[in-house]
């Protein structure tokens, strides 16, 4: 019994002296990345600040660069220890492949949150249209894994940037502040066309917000002139159809100024004596007919 406890340390102080050594540089060069990683974060981040030109994205490809050169420095003590890097490589691909499952929506959020803050189809600020959802509102936020909403109805709207992608985006305010408008409205046939166009865009004019003057503005090298305007759109069944085209100097209070374009209109067509068309009902009651109950 004497001899197997003595042959058993004798073998562990074996194993230890030979192992120990190189244990402890392992543990030297786990130190020594960790030390390099927050040498490069402090040294890189302005760099990578200027070269990526975007904020959101400075901190994500911060931790990325840290968590890749620790990887490095721990690939490479497990290497002196004796540990196969081959072994690991396997266990790692049978790890990944059921892990991946769960994962792979979250890592699309985020390679879509990369896409969206490098090609910047809108920024924090901008006020965007999702048609499909049919939501408006201003960014205010974009993350690695989803984009923040402040709608117009004042509410939150966070969507994941994996749909964000998917989706159909209208910016507003994306190069140019101006937004052009529309409001849709109707004559009836007995009323003076010109008259009605020239009280519609009179009244538009002077609603405070309304670009009124004569700018230009250009689309596919072709100049449009963004001053009130009212069309003919359509003789409808009633009425004749026109169709008033307003531009305003900020897309700010979209629902606030359109409706004061429409009430201004209104109001003005009433004191021109401009009638506006609307459904009459008769309905004729036959005395002779007897309710039965």
């Amino acid at each position: 019994m004497i001899e197997n406890t003595e042959l058993f340390w004798s073998r562990m102080s074996e194993a230890i002296y030979s192992v120990g050594p190189r244990f402890i540089l392992a543990i030297v060069i786990v130190v020594v990345g960790y030390v390099v990683a927050k040498w490069s974060i402090k040294h890189f981040t302005r760099p990578i600040a200027v070269w990526l030109k975007r904020p959101a994205l400075v901190k994500p490809a911060l931790t990325a660069l840290k968590y890749l050169i620790l990887i490095l420095f721990i690939l490479l003590a497990l290497r002196v220890v004796g540990i196969e890097l081959t072994n690991i490589l396997l266990s790692a691909t049978i790890i990944s492949v059921i892990v991946g499952v769960v994962v792979a929506p979250i890592a699309a959020n985020f390679i879509s949150g990369a896409f969206l803050l490098s090609d910047r189809p809108y920024d924090v600020g901008d006020l965007i249209h999702i048609p499909d959802l049919d939501r408006t509102g201003f960014v205010r936020e974009i993350t690695m894994s989803y984009t923040r909403i402040l709608t117009l109805e004042d509410t939150s709207l966070v969507v994941p940037n994996r749909r964000m992608r998917d989706r159909d985006v209208e910016n507003f305010t994306q190069g140019d502040l101006r937004i052009k408008r529309t409001f849709d409205f109707e004559v009836s046939y007995q009323s003076d066309l010109d008259k009605a166009r020239e009280v519609a865009t009179n009244a538009a004019a002077e609603v405070e917000g309304v670009i009124t003057d004569r700018e230009r503005v250009t689309l596919m090298s072709t100049y449009y002139p963004i001053k009130p305007q009212t069309r003919v759109k359509e003789f409808g069944e009633s009425g004749i159809k026109l169709q008033l085209v307003y531009w305003l100097e900020t897309p700010y209070y979209l629902k606030g100024m359109n409706s004061k374009v429409a009430y201004n209109v209104y109001k003005k067509l009433i004191e021109n004596d401009i009638s506006i068309p609307y459904p009459h009902r008769k309905i004729i009651m036959d005395q002779n007919q007897r309710v039965e109950k």
